[in-house]
């Protein structure tokens, strides 16, 4: 996929599924870990810069976890945002909002799927709709899988990627839709939030991808293989 990586982003480490992965942390990313997030971000040798969660999902099964929160929040407490159980936000969405008003617009999410709630990650793809209506850009990564929200705008992928590509209408419908360089193209068509007509198209791998949509919100889901 092509975009600017130069750009300072805002990693989120969450505690859905996780399979261990390399995150990439360049100079002046910063670093969240939601609740017990905090043991994959263990597991790969990172001390984040914030640790955000009401601690739940950690404390549950987690006692390690805890431990090692309640070290860190002794010796350097605002590295620790303890929130309340009943609340609004959910604790990746409320790390989202911390990063926002630190001035970071990308965002790239991981541990964000699956997991013992399927409702979180409805509500995470939400968050990505959320991270792209203030102003940024939002992506869940797991070991084969990357998440994004295409709202008005045209998103290009570089040739060589092989898998599978599907593309959802998350408004109720997404006008001129075009989708080029894959196995099953578009052009300025019209997708359903009620009929799943992008489903499983297929990367060509000497083809650079593109999808457009002129007036909607798309949701794009990639399994490279």
């Amino acid at each position: 996929m092509q975009s600017n990586a130069t750009q300072p982003k805002c990693i989120i480490i969450s505690a859905g599924t996780f399979v261990p992965l390399e995150i990439p942390i360049n100079e002046g990313d910063y670093v969240i870990a939601c609740d017990a997030g905090f043991k994959y971000a263990q597991q790969l040798g990172i001390l984040p810069d914030l640790i955000v969660g009401d601690f739940d999902s950690a404390s549950e099964a987690e006692p390690d976890v805890i431990r090692g929160i309640n070290e860190i929040k002794e010796h350097d407490p605002d590295r620790v945002v303890q929130l309340e159980v009943r609340k609004d936000d959910t604790d990746t969405i409320k790390a989202v909002k911390i990063a926002l008003s630190k001035g970071y617009r990308k965002f790239y999410l991981y541990g964000t799927l699956g997991g013992k709630r399927f409702d979180h990650t409805i509500a995470n793809i939400q968050t990505l709709l959320y991270i792209k209506h203030n102003g940024g850009r939002g992506y869940i990564f797991d070991a084969d899988r990357m998440i994004m929200i295409a709202e008005n705008e045209s998103i290009k992928f570089h040739k060589g990627n092989t898998g599978y590509i599907s593309v959802f209408s998350l408004s109720e419908r997404a006008l001129g839709v075009t989708l080029r360089g894959l196995m099953y193209n578009l052009e300025n068509g019209e997708l359903k939030n009620d009929f799943p007509l992008g489903v499983s198209n297929e990367f060509i791998i000497d083809e650079e991808a593109e999808i457009s949509v002129k007036d909607g919100t798309l949701l794009i889901i990639t399994e490279f293989q």
